[in-house]
């Protein structure tokens, strides 16, 4: 990540030229932490040990896109060719649980928010969180395969955009990064994000406690 001068160093050529971060490069500064801390707890409960680890991992998965599943159809200032409701994963986990022989799990877990009263810069935040998360999910697709899972069995959830994990989220965050959002729009969408990885943070250590 390139440095930024502190307000108190004097300014220089390249510091003064230097072009500002974007919108999305500000989401990811300002989530790494929890970010980082949540792909660590993970990590930890060795989720790919066996089908019955996996298992909890597909439960956390459920609770997460159960939760956010109204906002994909929300009205969102967002470029209709997102296809958002494309994007949503819900369905896919439920088959996967299927695949494995499970039912989604009863208890859902508190709900975050209620989706119709959310302003739409949040809901874009926890957007952010969801779509990021299928850059690492080509990592997890390699690890399910060693319990015999893949795209169409078990690991639907992970498989990645029929135009490629990297193009995909480049036309995600280029639409976030044009948002006409004003000061209390970005915070909103920043605590948004920051507040999606501190609920899937909660959802990992209730389904791996």
């Amino acid at each position: 990540m390139t440095p930024i001068a502190s307000p108190s160093q004097p300014s220089t050529p390249m510091a003064a030229s230097a072009r500002p971060i974007s919108r999305s490069q500000r989401l990811m500064q300002a989530t790494r932490s929890a970010h980082d801390g949540l792909d660590n707890r993970i990590i930890s409960a060795e989720p790919f040990q066996d089908r019955d680890h996996y298992v909890r991992l597909l439960e956390m998965q459920y609770r997460f896109h159960r939760a956010i599943e109204g906002l994909y159809s929300r009205s969102l200032p967002l470029p209709a060719t997102l296809d958002l409701p494309a994007r949503r994963r819900l369905d896919r986990v439920r088959q996967d649980l299927e695949d494995l022989g499970r039912s989604p799990p009863e208890n859902e877990g508190v709900r975050p928010f209620h989706t119709a009263r959310v302003d739409a810069a949040t809901a874009i935040g926890w957007l952010w969180v969801a779509e990021g998360s299928t850059l690492g999910a080509a990592s997890l697709l390699k690890r399910a395969a060693a319990l015999g899972l893949d795209e169409t069995f078990g690991a639907r959830h992970l498989a990645g955009h029929p135009d490629g994990r990297a193009k995909a989220w480049k036309h995600f965050t280029a639409a976030v990064d044009a948002l006409d959002l004003d000061q209390v729009g970005d915070a909103l969408m920043l605590n948004g994000a920051r507040d999606a990885f501190l609920y899937v943070r909660k959802l990992a250590d209730d389904s791996f406690a």
